[in-house]
Parts: C-alpha cells; structure tokens; sequence
C-alpha cells in the first residue's frame, strides 16, 4: 500500500525542521500563549490498492479569545470531507463551544460515514475464529480478500450539553440518532478494472462471513439490514485535566446512560446501555514526560442492543469521525477493527508520551512527540452465539448440510470449528509505538503503530490521524 498521507505527515516534520534551526529547544512560556484563532488544515492523500486513491481534506479552526484560558480554547470547529475512488468516504463536522450558553459547553456532531469494506468477524471475540489464510490468494485455504467484509453506511447526529456542578464536577445530557444500512459486499464494484485473476468471486459463489451469519439466522432478521435509532443520554464527568488535548496531569472520568426506547426509530427493541470511563495522567518529567492510562466499560444493562449497534461507543465528547471499537485506531491499536464485538466489553490502555521537541515555525508554536502504549480489551458480556448455532441446527439443519445451506453450508473440508469456539474468549492484547506533532497544543496529528500477541486479531496496524487516542 502506499501511503502519500504518511509522506506528507513527514514532509512538515521535515520542514519544520529546517525552519526551527535557530530556535531553542524550549519554547519560553509566555510567548507560548496563543490568542485569538488558530488554523490547522490537513491534505487526506493516500491509495490502496483496494479502495483506490483518497482525496480530500480536513480543517480544524480553534478560537483562543485573549488567550486566558490558553491551552483550552472557547470555540473549535472541525470539518472533514474525503472520498475514495471506489466509493468509501468520510464526512465530518463538529462543533464545540464553551461561551455560547454562558457556563455551558455545546458539542454538536454530524458524521456520515459510507464504507465499502466494513469489518464483520462475528461476535464474542475468540469465540468466532478468524482465519487469516482464507483471505490470503494463493494459499490452500483461499475463499476471498473480502471474506471478512460487509457494505455498511453510517449516519450519525448528536448534540451534547454540559453543565458544571461544582469544581471538576460537571452532569451531561444529549442524544445520539443513528441510521445503518447493512448488505452484502458490492463485489462488481470491486472487481470494476481489475484483472480477472485479480478479482474475488461473488458472494453467491462464495459468501462472506456476514452473509453466512444471515442466511444462518444467527443475526436477527428484523436488525440484520441495519435500521435507525434515537437515544438520550444522561451522565456526570468529573475533569480536572490541564489541557484538554493532551493532559500532564488531571483525571477525566465519565459515567453515562444511553437510552433507547423501542417505540422511536426502527431497532425493534428498545435498551438502556452503560458507558464508564476512567482516563489519568501523571507528570513523569515536567513539559516533557507523561504517562496517561484509560479503563472502560460498555454494556447493556436492560434490553437487547440490535446488533449493527454494537460497535459503538458511546461518550461525552468524541473528537474523531470513528465511533466503532473495539479494535482498531482508538481503542485496540493493532487488532482488527470490531474484533471485539460483544453484549458488553471492557478495554484498558497504558500510554507513555515524551515531548522531544518545542519550536516555532510558521509564526505558530510546534511540538513533536513520541508514545510507547500497551492496549487491552475483551467481552465481558457474551452474546448467545452458541445458542442460537445450535437452535438454527436444530430447527433447520446442521451448518455442514450442504443439500439444505448450498454455498452458505460448511463445506469444503472445512468444519464447525473453523468458524466457532465457544468459551474461548480471553483478552485481546496489542502494544506499539506512536510519533505527534502538534501546533498550539490543540491541532495534533498522529501516526501510531501497534502490533498484535495473538494472530487471531490480526497483525499489525497503522493509523495517521488528528489528537491522541484518548
């Protein structure tokens, strides 16, 4: 794959470096307060071989106001527009203000989000096998590259208000609407302009993953093609951080309740969810060493959750177009997106973050940065896969009877255990490293890299994005 967004990331650093010569390593604090706006604008170029090119861009604008409250800032705006050749995209706005309502803060979010290559690796983490080989051509095992993948479009609106309480102490209230469309992988789509001996069967020749779990039943019916929702939300924080964009120092913790009811939109049941979590960071080395932790827990407490709403994750104030977990970019970095899948999960990461380097380029003041980070996650609320397998067997026929499955049986020398192993669900573990530069504390673009223990989650991963994973 190559990567022209990771050639331009190091393209400014490279710059920077030559317009930084004469600065000191160590910027004098006083003339670091920013004041009045600060805009930080991003090129989105990069090309896979599968999507195609990507194209577009991204600005986020913050308002500093006299600079009085400088790092924190009065009023961002942040917009993201992107498209791929072969039809994925991302479209983000967000809005957060702290002056609007006068000792209130807005956070409103709109994201629509199409993505032709969506991850589905079933549910309950371990308990559903991921075979690698099956999306590797030339091996024995070969089905599809898109064996694992699903078509699922995303359209997400939320508005958050939060009011202080008393020093730290803050209450939440909100709501989140979402509308999911879910179907099978556009197989012409993919295999348009390629070589045939580049392109994958189709899914009735050979059906993904996803299809099988919707043939089968395992999926509901009435959820299976997505649907929409609309949920309140009611929660405290407490955060005593010093810089909302990267803390020295300060706890920032979250407790929320998300509630669904069955008579708006069309999930088909209605649900009340739990969101905790708990993020800390401790001064190592004054401006420049940090360590920062985060806990989490997601989970149903009442109802059932449909199943192309369980991947979210729910918070007060989530700065990145993403909301999907567990693996992947913000929460398991490394592991494989939605491979931790579940009625209820709970994730911890532990993060050390070093600042090499203070400048001024460009009339605005930089830094760049290092982190080494381990992360750790796993479903602690299983769903009931293993009995619904053995209902759709019971009720129907085994998933190895081809005369009743077709080409969605079991087949092929391949048995239930390619596919299943109950109750082997443990923790899923990663660990890697990062780099960040960071314009007026706030704009932060990132790369990190993070390597898996275990190949059923994959094996490695690499993001470049805007702000730290948490």
């Amino acid at each position: 794959m190559k990567r022209f967004y990771l050639f331009f990331l190091f393209t400014i650093f490279f710059i920077g470096s030559i317009d930084a010569q004469d600065s000191t390593s160590v910027v004098d604090q006083t003339d670091k307060i920013k004041k009045g706006w600060s805009f930080g604008a991003l090129p989105t170029i990069t090309y896979n071989s599968d999507l195609g090119f990507q194209y577009g861009g991204l600005i986020d604008l913050y308002n500093y106001g006299d600079g009085d409250i400088f790092p924190k800032y009065y009023e961002r705006y942040f917009l993201e527009i992107s498209r791929f050749t072969k039809g994925s995209g991302k479209n983000n706005f967000s809005f957060e203000s702290n002056r609007l309502i006068k000792g209130r803060t807005i956070f409103i979010d709109i994201m629509y989000q199409p993505d032709e290559q969506f991850d589905f690796l079933g549910a309950n983490g371990y308990e559903s096998v991921y075979n690698k080989s099956w999306e590797d051509e030339g091996g024995l095992d070969y089905k599809s590259k898109m064996f694992y993948k699903n078509q699922t479009k995303k359209l997400k609106i939320k508005a958050d208000i939060i009011t202080p309480i008393s020093k730290g102490w803050s209450w939440l209230a909100g709501f989140e609407f979402y509308n999911y469309s879910v179907n099978t992988l556009d197989v012409d789509k993919y295999n348009d302009g390629k070589d045939k001996e580049d392109q994958i069967p189709s899914t009735d020749e050979m059906p993904g993953l996803w299809d099988r779990y919707k043939k089968w039943g395992i999926i509901d019916p009435k959820d299976v093609d997505g649907g929409s929702f609309l949920g309140a939300k009611l929660g405290v924080i407490y955060d005593t951080r010093d810089n909302w964009s990267n803390a020295s120092k300060g706890v920032w913790s979250e407790a929320i309740l998300i509630w669904v009811p069955e008579f708006i939109g069309s999930a088909n049941a209605g649900y009340l969810k739990l969101n905790l979590t708990h993020r800390q960071y401790f001064t190592i080395i004054k401006e420049k060493l940090t360590f920062a932790y985060r806990l989490g827990y997601s989970g149903n407490i009442i109802g059932n959750e449909p199943y192309f709403a369980l991947p979210i994750m729910y918070s007060a104030m989530l700065k990145n177009a993403a909301t999907e977990g567990l693996g992947g970019q913000r929460t398991l970095r490394g592991i494989r997106r939605n491979r931790v899948v579940g009625d209820g999960e709970a994730y911890g990461n532990a993060e050390f973050r070093y600042k090499f380097w203070n400048f001024k380029m460009f009339k605005q003041h930089w830094y760049m940065a290092t982190n080494a980070f381990l992360d750790a996650g796993r479903v602690v609320q299983l769903l009931p896969l293993k009995e619904k397998v053995n209902k759709v067997e019971t009720e129907y026929a085994p998933l190895t009877d081809v005369d009743y499955w077709g080409n969605y049986a079991i087949s092929g020398g391949d048995t239930i255990d390619d596919y299943f192993n109950f109750g082997a669900e443990k923790l899923h573990i990663s660990y890697g490293l990062g780099l960040r530069v960071a314009m007026n504390e706030n704009f932060v673009v990132g790369l990190d890299y993070g390597k898996t223990t275990n190949s059923q989650d994959g094996d490695s991963g690499m993001y470049i994005g805007l702000n730290y994973a948490f």
